[in-house]
């Protein structure tokens, strides 16, 4: 199979209409992981073989069918990124980042990245500068110190190429003669004058281009919303210049701190009007210029944030106890190594409960994911497939 027709199949699936990220993702792992299809076999199937072999609902047999239907022009879209050199880079891939993966798990993780420039970036350990577009020149002095700070301890710098800080990240990182990482907030095919100023940078394997839209999106406040999330997602630590008490550095640091990372603020100069205090009582690390640590901060409680999402896994209750065996919490850990029917769980466990009590118990739990099939399946909420998210 060419290439491109491959990535084909890889765009329709990443793009399929109002599908969650977290549904996505699980389409993938039913289809490549647990029924060891290929894109190729699955699309070749009609409405009715779908309906026959999976749990499809109506609206997303449609979709599907609308996506099939779609193929030739996706295909001119793939065929267009690879003769003008992009990359894409699917969730199964080995060059997908893994510490993406690790910071935004099942439920964020986009199903594939577009990218120009050496993908060897993405394996490297990266730092990401954040702020406001309408930083100070504190936050800007804050933002030049900590990405050449970085460049000397050989740390990819992550931006998102707006105005202001990231602006300023980006600059600093490429003087410095470092490496760094643009995370755009439109599709890659639509960031052609960024190309051409950063030109020689990219070429010479300096500069990664990344896109988690679709190719020929627009410029958008939503999709520059979104992106946020993959800037802190490829870093492993986190600096934030300025920030505003609303808008996208304050979400994006909001859903860091849900997530129990470590994000450093810088602590402001007296009578600066910024958020930057309410991070640090809200439990982020206050830093001076050079990004050192002066008021050490704990993670705050949990009873600051809702859960990072209504499947938060809880300890596993007294509930199904019998006698002195805990199933509740066997079955849990049964279920950290993969997918399991209800049958296999009663076969591997050796339990005693009929099929209908225990697939009533799985279908209630709230640290247990249905994953639709014939016959169904089940996993843990917090269990990403290890073959295609390990």
């Amino acid at each position: 199979m060419n290439e491109y027709i491959d990535k084909t199949y890889w765009i329709a699936v990443a793009h399929l209409p109002k599908w969650t990220i977290e549904r996505t993702n699980r389409f993938i792992i039913q289809i490549i992981h647990e029924n060891k299809m290929s894109w190729a076999d699955f699309f070749e199937l009609d409405k009715k073989g779908w309906k026959e072999l999976f749990a499809f609902t109506e609206k997303e047999l449609s979709d599907l069918e609308y996506a099939k239907n779609d193929m030739p022009r996706l295909a001119f879209i793939a065929e267009q990124l690879q003769n003008e050199g992009f990359q894409i880079v699917p969730i199964n891939s080995s060059d997908y980042p893994v510490v993406l993966k690790e910071n935004l798990k099942i439920k964020s993780s986009p199903p594939v990245l577009y990218i120009k420039g050496r993908k060897g970036l993405l394996q490297e350990d990266a730092v990401a500068i954040v702020g406001s577009r309408k930083a100070g020149a504190k936050a800007l002095e804050f933002t030049d110190h900590v990405a050449k700070k970085s460049v000397k301890e050989f740390k990819v710098v992550v931006s998102g190429f707006a105005k202001g800080v990231d602006k300023q990240a980006l600059d600093s990182t490429i003087e410095a003669n470092g490496k760094s990482i643009i995370v755009l907030p439109q599709g890659i095919l639509t960031f052609q004058s960024g190309f051409k100023k950063y030109y020689e940078p990219i070429v010479n394997g300096d500069v990664l281009v990344l896109s988690t839209f679709f190719p020929k999106a627009g410029w958008d406040v939503g999709l520059a919303m979104a992106r946020n999330a993959y800037i802190y997602g490829l870093a492993k630590e986190i600096y934030v210049a300025e920030s505003d008490s609303k808008g996208g550095t304050w979400e994006g640091v909001m859903d860091g701190l849900k997530r129990q990372r470590k994000i450093y603020v810088r602590y402001p100069e007296p009578k600066e009007k910024n958020a930057n205090l309410k991070l640090v009582e809200l439990g982020a690390l206050s830093v001076n210029m050079d990004g050192k640590i002066v008021d050490s901060k704990v993670m705050p409680s949990k009873e600051l944030f809702e859960p990072v999402s209504k499947n938060e896994v809880k300890e596993p209750s007294a509930t199904y106890e019998d006698g002195k065996r805990n199933i509740e919490k066997d079955i849990l850990e049964l279920l950290n190594k993969g997918t399991y029917t209800t049958k296999e769980i009663l076969l591997a466990l050796k339990l005693d409960w009929d099929s209908r009590k225990l697939t009533n118990f799985l279908k209630k739990n709230p640290n247990i994911k249905a994953i639709a099939g014939k016959p169904a399946k089940f996993t843990r909420n917090d269990v990403i497939s290890p073959s295609l998210f390990g």
